[in-house]
């Protein structure tokens, strides 16, 4: 079962162009942030700008988890410039963490 603790739109120009959320799954002690961007607003510095924003609104929350497939470099990067900070590796998938 998956709980949705906090949801994100991202707007730019009026328009939704992606979103973040703040997941509670029922097999981990910890939320996971998830996010996207729909693919005609990739590679735009979309999600650099508002990560950073999103973080800031949840500040207090305690630990939060990501869990990034293992080759999606650009993610990787993002998550290690906003204080996240890898934990390891399950099967082709990194895991970072990040204290609020």
């Amino acid at each position: 079962m998956i709980q949705t603790i906090d949801e994100y739109k991202i707007i730019e120009n009026g328009v939704v162009v992606g979103e973040i959320a703040l997941l509670q799954y029922s097999n981990q002690k910890l939320p996971n942030i998830e996010y996207k961007i729909k693919p005609e607003h990739q590679n735009k510095g979309i999600m650099k700008k508002h990560l950073p924003i999103y973080l800031n609104k949840i500040q207090g929350i305690g630990n939060i988890l990501a869990v990034i497939m293992d080759d999606n470099l650009i993610s990787i990067k993002l998550l290690l410039a906003n204080g996240f900070k890898e934990l390891g590796k399950i099967n082709n998938k990194k895991i970072f963490i990040y204290d609020l």
